[in-house]
């Protein structure tokens, strides 16, 4: 028997959809075109096409496990189905406090990464623009999750808008013939663990479900639809940068580079492209954060955004610099997680003994393939490239 999901606002389906596609284009998408150069575009096509259908699965189960637990975030979830006895809090503390973790320094990284777009535009100080990002991003997760739902679905209809203008600009101004990399497996399991990362979603569906109050037909349409809209966004802005950046991809900006190439106006839509694609995550995740902080610990709402909040600026104003370090560290708490997380899922299943989201989608070998999945994510993530 499911909970009753209890939300503090109501999201349109589009809303509801955006706050899915704005929270899987960030920082990774801005990743995948340098990988890209690594492996032919072949082979872009075809992980993006199997990391679809990993992160549809994997995202309908995290949808329903939270449904069955009343619309609760992943620590919740853990809490109410996994852990039993004495334990039960020290275990509840530590997922809470290792995912926690996870979640800030992602969103430290995009702090750091929207500090940066302000530095190239305006010439401030770093540390000036990185409180800059956050207290222009933070708005509009402090006012509340519909303003989130609102923001999302104009942000997403900017990126899409300026994608196709750039796309447009690439096609005048084409530079290369498409890409045809020697094949080297190390390459292509980095580019498959960045795709499925930078489509994933985690905070987003759960979000989802409590603002569609629990509306397992529009849960389902969202995650649908949402991860098909991320997936052609990353084929098309991999396919532009390929084909009209000149030179050798610089690792992060690779949009930024395509903007270069055709020329000044486009160089500041990719600026704005990559400004909101990292917004769109920051919200999600703080978003999440503030979930999580709030059912953990019962402050409200504005109180946990501050809490959990406030440590990644701090983070990212006196943190550690090398963040591909500390992302490669959390990718491992990612697929410990994920695991926990296949587990779970099971168990609730089978308690509720119904599947109203994910039904044959959900059942055991599709579990196992899950499990598979994110531990060939994790060797993608740390294997070093050819």
């Amino acid at each position: 028997m499911s909970h009753p999901i209890q939300s503090e606002a109501h999201l349109t389906t589009f809303e509801a959809i955006s706050m899915i596609v704005g929270n899987s284009i960030g920082t990774g998408i801005i990743a995948v075109p340098y990988l890209a150069t690594k492996n032919s575009i072949l082979d872009v096509v075809w992980m993006v096409l199997i990391a679809y259908c990993v992160n549809v699965i994997l995202h309908l189960i995290i949808a329903e496990l939270s449904y069955n637990n009343g619309g609760v975030q992943l620590v919740k979830s853990f809490e109410g189905e996994l852990f039993h006895g004495k334990m039960k809090q020290i275990f509840s503390w530590s997922v809470f406090i290792v995912y926690g973790l996870a979640i800030m320094i992602g969103v430290s990284g995009n702090i750091n990464g929207g500090a940066q777009i302000f530095v190239n535009w305006f010439g401030m100080p770093f540390v000036a623009a990185q409180v800059l990002y956050y207290v222009i991003a933070g708005v509009v997760v402090f006012i509340g999750m519909k303003a989130v739902g609102i923001a999302q679905k104009y942000a997403v209809i900017v990126l899409m808008g300026i994608v196709a203008v750039m796309t447009v600009g690439t096609f005048m101004h084409l530079l290369n013939s498409l890409q045809r990399a020697q094949f080297h497996w190390n390459n292509l399991l980095a580019l498959y663990s960045m795709v499925v990362f930078a489509t994933s979603a985690n905070q987003a569906v759960i979000q989802v479900v409590k603002g569609l109050d629990g509306n397992a037909k529009q849960i389902r349409r969202s995650i649908f639809i949402g991860f098909g809209l991320s997936s052609v966004f990353v084929l098309i802005v991999t396919g532009t940068v390929l084909l009209g950046t000149k030179g050798a991809l610089e690792k992060e900006l690779a949009y930024m580079q395509l903007g270069e190439s055709i020329g000044t106006w486009a160089m500041i839509l990719a600026g704005v492209f990559s400004l909101f694609a990292l917004l769109t995550t920051f919200w999600s995740n703080t978003l999440a954060l503030r979930d999580v902080v709030h059912e953990q610990i019962g402050s409200g709402n504005r109180i946990s955004w501050l809490i959990a909040t406030v440590p990644c600026i701090l983070f990212a104003v006196f943190g550690v610099n090398s963040f591909i370090v500390l992302t490669r560290i959390m990718s491992g708490v990612v697929v410990l997680v994920s695991i926990m997380l296949v587990l779970t899922y099971g168990k609730s299943r089978k308690k509720a003994g119904s599947s109203p989201i994910c039904g044959v989608i959900g059942t055991v070998p599709f579990q196992v393939l899950m499990v598979l999945s994110t531990l060939l994510s994790a060797i993608g993530a740390l294997i070093p490239l050819s």
